[in-house]
């Protein structure tokens, strides 16, 4: 009699504070969300932010709310106890408030020497994911099911007790992934954004508790050290660069950025794991055999012969799409602007977090581009301008080319708005004038542009692609500055350009919007080059 006593005064307790488990189940619902897009980012210093890994995240995160749905459900039947619901949400909340302290010192050695391959990515973040975060998702996950068990009172009232509490969680759901999107991760950066969450758990856990004032003294003093712990040691964790001064580092909505200075005073800037650098300034600006935005310098030289015009007297519009730290427009102002007095460039920058760093780290002043913030190819679509020259050196997760901007509707879209003498400019890294990555751009602007040409621009892997709707100059050295800075550049391109034959390009995949697989191009390049090493 006494079990059946205990058991028939529970549902009148739970009920007394069933408006404490709609919140509670919100603010569980809320922490899902939020770990599961702050995983991403977490992650993303270590192993990129391709969609490879955003499957992993998103797969196992719902491998693991299965399992505690499935554990938390037969666990509430067997054992329908306040305390152990509020204990499963404190360990979480402990859990995720703890993560800064230790996870990267799992990440690290996980992605040491990693290639940017798909089954490296693949199998590392998978078990990165599965040590780190899947845990603490499962423990939220088994909230709802014994939410659902303590609060029903009789088996006529579950069905809108479990609407309720679903209802309440997917609301919550909302609040966290927008919160986390737009303000705690951009607004506190990432060690914070645990911190704000696992408060949250802790705390409505706490206020769970009731009269429990001993367990809320030891839970919330137990979060103030871990706040502490994370402020201090999470933030000097890192993947910074060893033997280089770190500028500047930020998690913003679209990456990690840091801007770094090296030992010969060159600053970079650097996304995510740093696996490919996306701008660079040399000191006094100099110009080097390794830097591929050197061969940019020499196109406005090109449309003013397509023009047959006096460079001096040819207006330049230029675009630069993905202008990074903004390297392009300032070696174009400091090198290019004494001989084209009416050259314009307009750099479009996704980030707005990058923008600023081009003035105060990469020296380019304000008169030397319009600068634009927006996805390149919203900007090419919604533009009423035509360009002399277009420059496409976009990248994503490092060494990715967008697929968005890899496309025959993309290009097509800046063919659109280039001038009848206009030109495409394109970078793509490769491993060799065969790489399938190469040969599918070939194809593609084939596809659009009647005349391509392939010029092997500086840098051991960077191959500069041009397209026009009319014949360049078979000679290009007759067009282009024999004397001065220019002329180191000037040595390293052919003395005759011939444009791409149909026959050169066969073997390349047409990228459209529907099919434009350049991440596993440039995975099967970096795995065939690491093969014949």
């Amino acid at each position: 009699m006494k079990r059946n006593s205990k058991t028939s005064q529970e549902p009148r307790q739970m009920a007394l504070s069933a408006g404490f488990f709609y919140i509670y189940v919100a603010c569980t619902g809320a922490a899902v969300m939020a770990i599961e897009l702050a995983a991403s980012r977490f992650l993303a210093p270590y192993f990129g932010t391709s969609m490879i890994v955003w499957a992993n995240v998103i797969g196992l995160v719902l491998l693991a709310m299965s399992i505690g749905y499935w554990v938390g459900g037969r666990l509430a039947d067997k054992r329908p106890s306040v305390r152990i619901l509020l204990s499963i949400t404190t360990a979480a909340g402990l859990w995720t408030a703890s993560l800064p302290l230790w996870g990267h010192w799992i990440f690290a050695p996980l992605s040491n020497g990693l290639l940017d391959t798909s089954i490296s990515v693949i199998l590392l973040s998978f078990a990165a994911i599965l040590m780190v975060f899947a845990p603490p998702v499962f423990l939220l996950a088994m909230v709802s099911p014994y939410a659902i068990r303590l609060t029903t009172s009789q088996t006529a009232s579950a069905g809108s007790v479990a609407g309720n509490l679903y209802a309440c969680s997917t609301v919550g759901s909302l609040v966290g992934t927008f919160c986390t999107a737009f303000v705690t991760v951009p607004q506190f950066g990432l060690t914070d954004t645990f911190i704000i969450w696992s408060s949250l758990l802790i705390g409505v856990s706490v206020w769970g508790w009731l009269r429990h004032w001993a367990i809320q003294l030891a839970t919330a003093s137990t979060l103030l050290l871990l706040i502490g712990g994370d402020t201090v040691v999470a933030r000097q964790a890192g993947p910074t660069p060893t033997g280089k001064d770190v500028l500047w580092a930020k998690d913003t909505l679209y990456q990690h950025v840091q801007v770094d200075r090296n030992k010969d005073g060159s600053v970079e800037l650097v996304y995510n794991e740093g696996g490919g650098v996306q701008s660079v300034r040399r000191p006094h600006d100099a110009l080097t055999e390794t830097d591929y935005y050197d061969d940019y310098l020499l196109l406005p030289y090109l449309v003013s012969a397509s023009k047959h015009l006096p460079s001096a007297a040819t207006p330049i519009e230029v675009a630069v799409l993905g202008l990074a730290g903004g390297t392009i427009p300032h070696l174009l102002a400091k090198y290019d602007a004494a001989d084209f007095l009416r050259l314009h460039v307009t750099g479009v920058e996704i980030d707005p977090d990058v923008i600023p760093l081009d003035t105060h780290y990469f020296g380019l002043q304000p008169t030397e581009a319009t600068l634009v913030n927006a996805d390149g190819r919203v900007y090419i679509r919604q533009s009423k301008k035509s360009f002399d020259l277009i420059i496409v050196d976009a990248y994503a997760n490092q060494i990715y080319i967008p697929p968005h901007m890899s496309t025959r509707e993309f290009f097509e879209e800046v063919a659109h708005h280039l001038t009848p003498d206009g030109l495409l400019a394109l970078n793509v890294n490769a491993t060799s004038e065969d790489a399938p990555l190469l040969l599918a751009f070939e194809r593609t602007l084939t596809n659009v542009y009647p005349y391509v040409y392939r010029i092997k621009a500086q840098g051991a892997f960077n191959q500069l692609l041009i397209g026009s709707q009319k014949a360049l100059p078979t000679s290009p050295a007759a067009h282009l500055p024999a004397a001065g800075p220019l002329a180191q550049v000037v040595r390293h391109w052919p003395t005759v350009l011939k444009p791409l034959q149909a026959s050169d390009v066969r073997k390349g995949m047409l990228l459209t919007d529907d099919k434009a697989p350049t991440e596993s191009l440039t995975d099967r390049m970096i795995v065939q080059y690491a093969k014949h090493r």
